[in-house]
Formats: C-alpha cells, structure tokens, sequence
C-alpha cells in the first residue's frame, strides 16, 4: 500500500512569518546592506539535511533571475548548505525556480532513490510562494522567506 505524504506549501504575505522559526528578510539578513537596491528581489535559502542520506542535486534552475550561488551539487548527511538568487537587474520579473535532491547512502535502505524538491518565487507583485515536497519519504520545514530580500530556512528530515 503506497501512503501519500504530507506536502507544505506556503504563501507568505511581507512582514509574515512562517513556522516556528522567524528568519529576518531584510536586505541586511540577506547579505546585501544599505547599498542594496530597494526594488532588486532576492532570495536566500537555508538547507539542513537530517535525512540519514546523502543528498545528490538531481534539478535545478529559474524561471526568472539569476545565481548568485547555485545550490550545493550534494549534501552529506547532517550538513547545511546555502544558494542565493536575485533578480536581474532592470527586470521586474523577481525570483523563480526550482531545486530537486536524490537520496543515496540512507541510513535505512528504503529511502534511497527519493526526491525532495523545493520551488519558490518571490514577486514584485503579489505574494512570496514556496512549495516543499519530501519524496514520501522524508519531512520537509520551511520558515521565513517574508520580504523583497527573503531569507528562507528548508528543513529535510526523516520522519
């Protein structure tokens, strides 16, 4: 019998917080300063891997924007890793995108092969979006992720 997953989606309203965990969007959290341009768009995003499994970048990309870091081609078991985008200058498309991890080397066997997937937008109008999917196999969080310049924390774990 095949069980079916919860999914988190959220949609985050500016100056909203989602989760448990409150994660400032301000340009500064973000990694620009005072100098950063008001009406630029950009987003952080936070991974932590407590799956048990190696996870190995199997899809990534934008709709809208451009890398400022490209999100880590793997992430050990245990391990943070970190991407940035922003948008393109002149544009007023913002931020959207996609990342996807498989699992290997899983502290128990039947998770191995699993994807988990992220995908985000933050908008010039309108709401910041973020949908997380944990393969059926894993437990996704995501917090933050509020503002012009989000910050937002992506939680996979096992269940």
């Amino acid at each position: 019998m095949k069980t079916s997953m919860p999914r988190w989606v959220a949609t985050v309203a500016p100056g909203a917080l989602v989760g448990m965990l409150a994660v400032c969007g301000s340009a500064q959290a973000a990694g620009g300063g005072a100098q950063e341009d008001e009406r630029a768009r950009a987003l952080e995003v936070r991974m932590h891997n407590a799956t048990g499994c190696r996870l190995t970048r199997t899809d990534y990309g934008l709709t809208s924007g451009e890398f400022v870091a490209r999100p880590p081609a793997y992430l050990d078991k245990g391990q943070d890793g970190l991407f940035k985008a922003r948008s393109r200058e002149g544009s007023l498309r913002g931020v959207a995108g996609r990342v996807a991890y498989t699992a290997d080397h899983c502290d128990a066997s039947w998770r191995d092969g699993h994807t988990v997937r992220l995908t985000f937008g933050v908008t010039y109008g309108g709401m910041n979006s973020f949908n997380s999917d944990g393969g059926g196999a894993f437990g996704t969080r995501l917090s933050g992720g509020s503002g012009n310049q989000a910050v937002l924390s992506w939680g996979v774990s096992r269940f």
